[in-house]
């Protein structure tokens, strides 16, 4: 109570009752001993007014300051009764005593219960830190939570996402963006897919800031390979004190911290992704569940992806030969064809027909006539170069579609495939028109075959087809076992 009295009271008027205590105490001690020119009664009224003054300090002044002042007027009261000898002068002394008694009761009282109010004030501001606190703590984890809800609830529409994509470098391309831009935080994210002949990870698909150098690492390091080892989601908050990859630390750039996950395919590792920054703890353990579970997803699309180009192949793949079907081979043509209409290159088209397969098939059975097929599929795969489309069209006939060859390169490759056909087992030869008495073997097997090119022949698709398929039946007419080009 004193000090908020202190303060709650103009400076000015505690300085102005100091003065008039003052005045009124030096006054007395002057006018006291003056019995003759200052009268009783004005003694008495200073007296009053020094009582009263006094009473006032005792509600706006410290303890300490103004207990020598009521010491100092109760001696002066004392003094001034001894001397004039007044009923009112010691009523004066009386009441300044009983009133200083009662003021210092009262005060000790107040401060006693300032005590407790403070007490109450302050239990009340710890309970409302502990309140403000647990409101930050609450809004940071109310935040927190709205956040791993937004990043689940990207997980429907990247699943979503990834249930249109049936080709692995889209897919790849989306595991790869959507785990940078929703994880974040990171300077470099990189995928790495096992490559199943040499067993090791090759470098698929990746993205970094524009301030990060190029990606050296093509086989990824020892982060990756671990993953790949355990089979697990891998947490580095600080690289340089884990002793694990401490040696191996990546010198192209500084790595601090780093997440990674394996990519499963029907629970095999497949492939790793991971995320990287030079800082150090940035990764926490929700983003590492947020990358397995979005590896996960990853993982069950490329495997659809998988079913869907082993699909793919089967509807566009004679299931006897291992070539190509007739309808996919005329849309091979068909864009060959167009783009050669720009481009003014030549593509050229083989056709090619088994002589008297009919009769192996009779005489035989289908299981030799088989053979012979799949000999002849073979050896269009052994002799034709890598960019040559090669279907079995129907029944014996093959057709081969040779971008950018001229009609005079096909009728070369034309005549190795017919002569390498001829000679593809050992055994007796016959004449080409001499109709089969024993199993295909050597010499027995011969094929008689048309080239057609455009835009030289034809320019349309079935119109080039027309064209080889004419020459191929004047190669028959002519005796089979031979190359028709003109």
């Amino acid at each position: 109570m004193d000090a908020a009295a202190a303060v709650n009271t103009s400076p000015l008027l505690r300085r102005f009752t100091a003065a008039l205590l003052i005045a009124l105490g030096t006054f007395l001690v002057i006018a006291i001993p003056q019995t003759s020119s200052v009268g009783t009664t004005l003694i008495e009224l200073c007296a009053l007014l020094a009582v009263a003054l006094v009473l006032y300090g005792w509600l706006v002044y410290p303890l300490t300051t103004i207990i020598p002042a009521c010491a100092a007027l109760l001696v002066a009261l004392g003094w001034a009764w001894a001397v004039r000898r007044t009923d009112w002068l010691l009523a004066s002394w009386v009441a300044c005593a009983a009133l200083a008694a009662l003021v210092i009761s009262q005060r000790q009282r107040w401060a006693k219960e300032l005590q407790r109010h403070r007490q109450i004030v302050e239990q009340r501001q710890g309970q409302r830190t502990e309140a403000e606190h647990a409101l930050a703590s609450a809004a940071d984890a109310q935040d927190a939570l709205r956040k791993k809800l937004d990043r689940y609830s990207q997980l429907q529409t990247i699943a979503e996402e990834l249930s249109n994509l049936t080709d692995l470098e889209s897919i790849a391309r989306l595991a790869v963006d959507r785990a940078f831009d929703l994880i974040g935080k990171s300077d470099v994210c990189l995928l790495f897919l096992l490559d199943p002949e040499r067993q090791e990870l090759s470098f698929f698909a990746s993205r970094k800031q524009e301030s990060v150098p190029a990606i050296r690492a093509k086989h990824g390091d020892p982060f990756d390979r671990h993953v790949m080892r355990t089979h697990r989601p891998l947490l580095v908050s600080e690289v340089h004190r884990d002793i694990r990859f401490t040696p191996a630390v990546i010198a192209e750039r500084p790595v601090g911290s780093v997440i990674a996950c394996p990519l499963l395919l029907n629970q095999r590792p497949e492939g790793v992704l991971r995320l990287d920054s030079a800082q150090t703890g940035v990764y926490t353990q929700d983003d590492l569940r947020f990358l397995d579970i979005l590896l996960d997803l990853v993982g069950t699309a490329m495997t659809n992806a998988r079913f869907f180009a082993q699909a793919q192949r089967l509807a566009m793949t004679d299931g006897l030969t291992g070539l190509m079907l007739r309808r996919p081979f005329l849309d091979g043509l068909s864009r060959e064809l167009t783009r050669s209409a720009r481009s003014h290159e030549p593509v050229s088209v083989i056709m090619i027909d088994v002589d008297h397969f009919k009769a192996y098939n009779d005489t035989f059975g289908h299981t030799a006539g088989d053979l012979v097929l799949r000999l002849v599929a073979d050896i269009l795969r052994q002799t034709l170069p890598a960019s040559a489309l090669t279907a079995r069209y129907g029944g014996e006939e093959f057709a081969v579609l040779l971008p950018r060859v001229s009609r005079l390169q096909a009728a070369d490759l034309a005549e190795q495939l017919r002569s390498r056909i001829a000679q593809a087992s050992p055994g007796e030869s016959r004449r080409p028109s001499q109709r089969p008495t024993t199993p295909p073997r050597a010499g027995s097997v011969t094929v008689s075959v048309g080239v057609a090119t455009a835009p030289e022949d034809a320019q349309a698709e079935l119109d080039v087809i027309r064209v080889a398929d004419q020459r191929l039946y004047s190669a028959k007419a002519s005796g089979r076992n031979m190359v028709c080009a003109s």
